[in-house]
């Protein structure tokens, strides 16, 4: 199936013309596979490694290619992919300029409520703890006592992690530093040099990589604190797309692509770890 990945700088006249409208609109019923539907959908254009621009120009990461699997695997539908920021792939999503959207998202009750969600995760982000490479005395939660944990933005999903830690721990509580966390380079050379004694984070953003360029005293505890699923997140009329998704993602999941495109990205197969929620 022919793929199209486009910029917002380079959008083809099918893609301005999807842009407009609803979920109805959106649909290009002359794609180039003939009968198959063409939908617009997003991934953000700088979260690397989900989805970014390469040192070629190209729009690359795990959910450009998982995307492009999907589009192999459904005859039905035929996907251009649309790298923009977080809030313009929520908007769109919302106005139905976008059939779904990617960015390693959550499901939670209020976005039910407003959006279809495929029954299979395609991804999943690891929380884990990291500590000077030196320093064994922090594993757990329970470490974090009396220690000094990098910012966390208020009511962001570290933060609402450690307010349940300390909910449930009335006697021990975990002192949360609230405030900008800064770019994650920043929040590694801060762990290094002393500043703080832990981070707690998602590893699944590019974070080995990070460490090792900087060349930092720092490392992953080994067993993660938490493991989330991750979704694509579609408009709410795109039922017959949710349908097709679903079929696809198992198929993807039970020969091993999805496991295969984990190892290709972030060096491990995420699936391999229960789910904690």
């Amino acid at each position: 199936m022919f793929k199209k990945l486009t910029g917002l700088a380079i959008m083809s006249t099918a893609l301005v013309l999807a842009a407009c409208g609803n979920g109805e609109d959106m649909a290009d019923e002359s794609s180039s596979n003939g009968d198959a539907t063409t939908v617009t959908v997003a991934v953000e254009n700088a979260s690397n490694p989900l989805s970014f621009t390469n040192e070629n120009g190209e729009l690359d990461g795990y959910e450009v290619e998982l995307i492009n699997l999907l589009d192999e695997a459904i005859d039905s539908y035929e996907f251009n992919i649309e790298s923009v920021d977080a809030e313009a792939a929520q908007v769109g999503v919302d106005t139905g300029k976008y059939a779904f959207i990617g960015g390693g998202l959550f499901k939670n009750s209020e976005r039910e409520e407003m959006y279809l969600f495929p029954e299979e995760h395609t991804g999943v982000s690891i929380i884990r703890i990291y500590t000077r490479a030196d320093d064994d005395s922090i594993q757990t939660l329970d470490d974090l006592v009396g220690k000094t944990v990098h910012p966390v933005t208020p009511n962001g999903g570290i933060f609402n992690l450690l307010t349940d830690y300390n909910e449930a721990h009335p006697d021990a509580q975990i002192d949360i530093q609230l405030g900008e966390s800064g770019n994650f380079a920043q929040r590694f050379q801060a762990l290094n040099d002393g500043v703080s004694d832990a981070i707690v984070m998602p590893s699944n953003l590019g974070a080995e990589e990070i460490i090792t360029e900087l060349n930092l005293n720092v490392a992953p505890v080994e067993e993660p604190v938490q493991v989330n699923p991750t979704y694509l997140m579609l408009a709410q009329d795109q039922d017959d797309l949710k349908t097709e998704l679903d079929k696809a993602i198992n198929e993807l999941r039970e020969n091993g692509e999805l496991s295969a495109l984990s190892e290709k990205w972030y060096g491990e197969d995420m699936f391999q770890y229960e789910i904690t929620e």
